[in-house]
């Protein structure tokens, strides 16, 4: 295998394991059925060994880097904070992180998306890896800030506290924008303006949060409603305008706003644009989680039990699709337009009601996003668990955790998992194959660009 490393640093790899899976099928005209899938091709790549420790996996997103050509396609990855587990001490469950100089990376794959390939199996190849740093190159870390709501870590001993650090980040979202890079984290959380070498050359968070001796330019001019996140579900999506001029970032949850649980009947959650040549919120919408064809969703919300919005992509100027998962088996893909979604921004300021509690919006004048129903892969799920975990009794029940989404065209879509970097517990001799790395190529039921508004109003 041969690859480039574009960085900062002067740090040497080894080869990590990462597995590809292609399903392709023909549409349905039903747009709330799945489509019909088939495995096309599998592969694994040699292992790639990661700044830090810890090897190729944890992937959290995907953007196109390329023009598919021939079958293969071009893309971004980014990693998140690093293998992380748990351990019980004294009755409390406590998050370790296992390798605490993990280095998150960005990481340039070719991916096989078509089986008409003449080799019997294709791979995926690394092409180039570039670890985050600082200003000054010092590698970035997926430490914990030890600022506000911060989760407390441990090592890998499970006894040994973590020191906080200004430059950890929990890289979640991903889009490539001019030369450089725009990325979406949870700890703050934060919006990262990357150069091309990996250098956070910015990192903008909520007003009122201070990391002093970070190795970047901090940036305090998100709203101070987003520092109240929920533990772990910071922002989770991020996707750009077609012209790269507006970034738009979905937070994973609601906010724990003004106080915990706020929004735990209404499914509320901020989407916010800001400006790519500056980083400044320009505008700001709200999502609700649910299916909108349910009678409570628009004058009182319909949240799935922990609804998560796990990645989305741009289609054009005001629509997007997302992917929006619950406990239960629920992943749905949605087209949603905010031409008609009412700007939030600073409205929460002027008012006694944070909209994290606003049943009927539209009683109180906001407009969500539009929001349609594309595909429910529902169905898809424990095919799409079994590539990923095999078919071994011990691993086979593992949590299937897609979280990476981009448009190849009209009507496929490019999905990948997160593998939590192979942790996971297996039994010897097994011959589990443990948590892969996957990419689905899902064909769609219809064409993912809608030729009118989508509107939520009943």
């Amino acid at each position: 295998m041969t690859f480039s490393l574009r960085q900062p640093l002067a740090l040497a790899f080894v080869a990590a394991a990462v597995a590809v899976v292609v399903t392709t099928g023909a549409p349905r005209d039903d747009l709330s059925a799945s489509p019909i899938v088939r495995v096309a091709t599998m592969a694994a790549l040699p292992e790639t060994r990661l700044p830090g420790g810890g090897l190729l996996g944890g992937i959290s997103d995907l953007a196109v880097a390329g023009p598919e050509r021939d079958g293969w396609a071009d893309v971004w990855v980014i990693t998140d904070r690093g293998p992380n587990g748990t351990a019980d001490r004294g009755g409390v469950t406590r998050r370790t992180l296992l390798e605490p100089g993990f280095v998150p990376c960005i990481v340039r794959l070719s991916v096989p998306t078509s089986s008409s390939t003449n080799a019997d199996l294709a791979e995926a190849r690394v092409i180039e890896i570039i670890p985050l740093a600082g200003v000054s190159g010092r590698p970035m870390n997926g430490r914990p800030n030890g600022v506000g709501r911060d989760e407390p870590m441990l090592g890998a001993d499970g006894d040994t506290a973590l020191a906080a650090s200004a430059d950890g980040v929990d890289t979640e979202g991903l889009v490539p924008c001019g030369d450089g890079f725009w990325a979406a984290e949870e700890y703050r959380p934060s919006l990262l303006r990357i150069g091309a070498d990996g250098r956070i050359e910015e990192r903008h968070v909520p007003a009122g949060v201070r990391l002093p001796h970070a190795d970047t330019r901090v940036i305090a001019g998100l709203p101070a409603a987003y520092g109240d996140r929920r533990d772990n579900r910071g922002f989770e999506a991020l996707a750009a305008s077609p012209d790269g001029t507006r970034l738009y970032a979905l937070l994973q949850s609601p906010l724990d706003h003004p106080a915990p649980q706020a929004a735990k009947k209404t499914g509320n959650v901020r989407m916010l644009v800001v400006a790519a040549d500056t980083g400044r919120p320009i505008a700001e919408h709200v999502y609700r989680l649910g299916d909108p064809a349910d009678p409570d969703y628009h004058g009182r919300g319909c949240p799935p039990d922990d609804g998560k919005l796990c990645a989305m992509a741009a289609l054009d100027d005001h629509q997007f699709v997302v992917l929006e998962q619950a406990d239960g088996g629920v992943a749905r893909l949605y087209r949603l337009t905010t031409a008609a979604a009412t700007d939030t921004l600073g409205r929460a300021a002027a008012e006694s009601k944070a909209i994290e509690g606003v049943r009927d919006l539209a009683a109180a004048g906001i407009e969500p996003v539009g929001k349609q129903l594309i595909a429910d892969l529902g169905p898809l799920l424990e095919r799409m668990r079994h590539d990923v975990f095999g078919g071994d009794p011990a691993t086979a029940k593992g949590k299937l955790k897609l979280e990476g989404l981009a448009v190849l065209d009209d009507q496929r879509l490019l999905l990948v998992n997160d593998n939590d970097f192979g942790v996971h517990e297996r039994r010897p001799g097994s011959g589990a194959t443990g948590p892969r790395t996957c990419f689905w190529v899902v064909s769609l039921p219809g064409p993912l660009l809608a030729d009118h508004d989508l509107t939520t109003s009943p």
